[in-house]
């Protein structure tokens, strides 16, 4: 059946926005069935960038009541910093606008408050758009868990590693406040607590974390500068990250930054850092599911481990998503070496082909049963592309429940956040003593 052309406006045009959204929905794939409309940006310099980088005919608009006024867009896509989701969300909400969200939803209690009063106000449609959820792995531990094979559910371990390409990134960026992205344990955990919420059709209740910063920040080495670019310590720098060789990033953020100041070369030593590359958290869902949680900025390879532990075994999975594999103490030749591998290759902790992963569950009285999952190619391990194509549909089966509205994208955060004052106040703290439960749109 052929599907009307559905109408979207980009609402920040930054690479996520480019290279994922923009993309895909002008590609070859999805163009008979969406269109880009308009584009807004706070920095109207990397607006007009993304318009030509994507080749569209689209207007950018000078302001977001404009766009909200004059586009013929059905659906808004919110791409922004995530301190400004909110106000995007509620007004386009409030303009009678559908409204697609990276994750996370927003970045503290007060804002998402916002959200959800708005959102019951209205009557509108809020999507919140988790990735992972679309994998054919995770598609298959949440199969895995529905079969009933593991019994109950009593404790999980959950340990995810960011390579110092990927993680280093962070903290040259604007994440590198928690002003701007509420740190790692939302702006980055939010995928991870989304895909055990899903996985254990749960909620969190109460979280206790620590969280120090062992690697980036805190000015060393004593010689480094503000940035990069202006930076006299390069020679023996290991995240020293040269802009002006990358021509796309050169375009849409230091030709850009003029209009607002935005540096995306910021130095990852500086001493305004305020996030966290060392975490861990213990969290205690509502059926006592019991999750242990860690977060590591600064590893040598990326991906995740989890197991999960139930009255009738063990499911472990460990799941490589890229690895730095030849030894380059230089972040520039680290980078240029991920990049030059085929797509087949990344993940891999050796050179070769692979095209599954494994995961083993342990019966509790002895053995064990291998399950492989073909890998699929493409974004956030061949998630991406589905997710497009679900948004596009909506009436395209969804058997496991990968749209995710305002209240899993709220119960998503809402851990980090409460991980974020745990830390702070040194204690234990309940999601319902930050959180209106009543607020939130009712479960399915």
């Amino acid at each position: 059946m052929q599907l009307d052309k559905r109408k979207f406006a980009l609402v920040g045009t930054g690479d996520r926005a480019i290279s994922y959204y923009g993309r895909t929905l002008t590609g070859s794939q999805f163009a008979s069935q969406a269109e880009i409309v308009g584009l807004y940006d706070r920095n109207p310099l990397r607006a007009q960038t993304a318009k030509r980088m994507l080749a569209v005919e689209a207007p950018v608009y000078d302001s977001f009541d404009d766009l909200m006024q004059q586009s013929l867009c059905d659906s808004v896509i919110v791409t922004t910093m995530d301190a400004a989701h909110h106000h995007y969300i509620v007004e386009a909400l409030k303009s009678g606008k559908d409204v697609i969200t990276e994750k996370p939803l927003t970045t503290n209690a007060a804002f998402l408050n916002q959200i959800l009063a708005t959102q019951r106000q209205t009557g509108g449609k809020l999507q919140v758009t988790f990735n992972y959820r679309y994998t054919p792995y995770a598609t298959k531990v949440r199969e895995f868990l529905a079969s009933g094979k593991l019994g109950t559910v009593t404790s999980v371990e959950f340990h995810w590693f960011l390579d110092t390409i990927h993680g280093a990134n962070y903290f040259r960026r604007w994440h590198r406040r928690i002003e701007n992205s509420g740190s790692l344990w939302v702006h980055k955990a939010t995928h991870h607590f989304d895909l055990v919420n899903w996985w254990l059709g749960q909620e969190p209740r109460d979280v206790f974390a620590r969280g120090t910063r062992k690697f980036y920040g805190d000015g060393a080495p004593p010689a480094h500068g503000i940035r990069c670019s202006t930076c006299a310590y390069t020679e023996g720098c290991p995240f020293f990250f040269d802009i002006n060789e990358d021509a796309y990033l050169k375009q849409l953020y230091q030709d850009a930054e003029s209009a607002d100041g935005y540096m995306r070369d910021a130095c990852v030593y500086a001493e305004d850092i305020d996030i966290w590359d060392t975490m861990s958290a213990s969290i205690q869902y509502e059926d006592d599911t019991l999750l242990t949680y860690t977060l590591h900025a600064y590893a040598p390879f990326e991906g995740y481990t989890i197991a999960f532990n139930g009255t009738q075994g063990r499911l472990q999975c460990d799941v490589p998503d890229r690895a730095v594999i030849e030894y380059h103490q230089n972040f520039r030749e680290r980078q240029q070496y991920r990049r030059d591998l085929a797509p087949e290759d990344l993940g891999h902790t050796s050179i070769g082909d692979r095209t599954s992963d494994t995961m083993r569950f342990y019966p509790i009285y002895g053995g064990v049963e291998e399950i492989v999952v073909p890998r699929s190619s493409g974004g956030h391990g061949g998630g991406d592309a589905y997710q497009i194509q679900m948004l596009l549909d909506p009436d395209l089966a969804d058997p496991w429940g990968y749209r995710a509205g305002s209240r899993a994208g709220a119960m998503s955060i809402m851990v980090g956040v409460a991980a974020r004052e745990s830390i702070q106040q040194r204690r234990s703290v309940a999601i319902g003593e930050l959180l209106d439960f009543s607020l939130l749109p009712n479960r399915g």
